[in-house]
């Protein structure tokens, strides 16, 4: 058996060697929720990063080299390229999720580990959207978590659209539905806040009605203070 891998590796290098590179087949696994890079951008990076590949033997390509041209994408978690006797190299790409965007300064978005993303021209990413005075450890270790779970809990992610941070790092919630405000207060220790207020969305809403108040106020123990307009 040894013997025979050995004769099967032998022939595919020697059938590598004549193989000519007739182009790239790019797949992007999360295509479908965020679009920060495409086919296009990835032959162009290769071609700028690398060097033209077309027509040359595939065996003279360094697939590493490849590889790290493409990881230096900021938008690209990571990559992996390989080639088949087909004559193409395969990239597959895992883009980086963002999980919320500050518009504070020129804006970046934070990804799901915590670390800033640029803005893309590209692509607008339709997740949390934090202003107001937002320092950079801020947003990556508290708000970037927060938002995290927002958008993984199916009825507070359609009904959150707005982060608002205001001095000392309290935090107000601006729904996509009625036209109120939710202060929810210090992010540490919200997860009882929020359930409050899912309770008040649930039962004392239907009471008041969504135009009834100017602001919901979580920040006070046991209680949710309504503020009438």
């Amino acid at each position: 058996m040894f013997a025979y891998l050995i004769i099967i590796l032998t022939f595919a290098a020697a059938k590598l060697g004549e193989v000519t590179c007739r182009g790239v087949r790019v797949a992007i696994a999360d295509a479908s929720r965020n679009a920060f890079v495409d086919e296009e951008e990835v032959m162009g990076m290769i071609l700028k990063g690398y060097g033209a590949i077309i027509g040359k033997k595939m065996i003279t390509i360094d697939k590493d080299s490849l590889e790290r041209v493409l990881a230096r994408h900021p938008m690209i978690k990571s990559v992996q390229v390989y080639y088949r006797l087909d004559g193409y190299f395969h990239v597959k790409i895992r883009q980086r999720e963002p999980v919320l965007r500050v518009m504070a300064g020129e804006g970046y978005y934070v990804d799901r580990d915590g670390k800033e993303m640029p803005l893309s021209s590209r692509f607008t990413s339709r997740v949390i959207v934090a202003t107001g005075d937002i320092s950079k450890t801020f947003a990556r270790e508290q708000l970037a978590p927060f938002a995290r779970r927002v958008g993984e809990h199916a009825f507070w992610n359609a009904f959150i659209e707005q982060v608002v941070v205001l001095p000392g790092d309290d935090v107000v919630l601006i729904p996509k539905v009625g036209n109120f405000k939710i202060t929810l207060g210090p992010l540490a220790g919200h997860e009882e806040r929020m359930e409050k207020l899912m309770l008040f969305l649930k039962r004392g809403l239907s009471r008041g009605g969504w135009d009834a108040y100017k602001e919901v106020k979580l920040n006070f123990e046991k209680l949710v203070v309504c503020v009438r307009r």
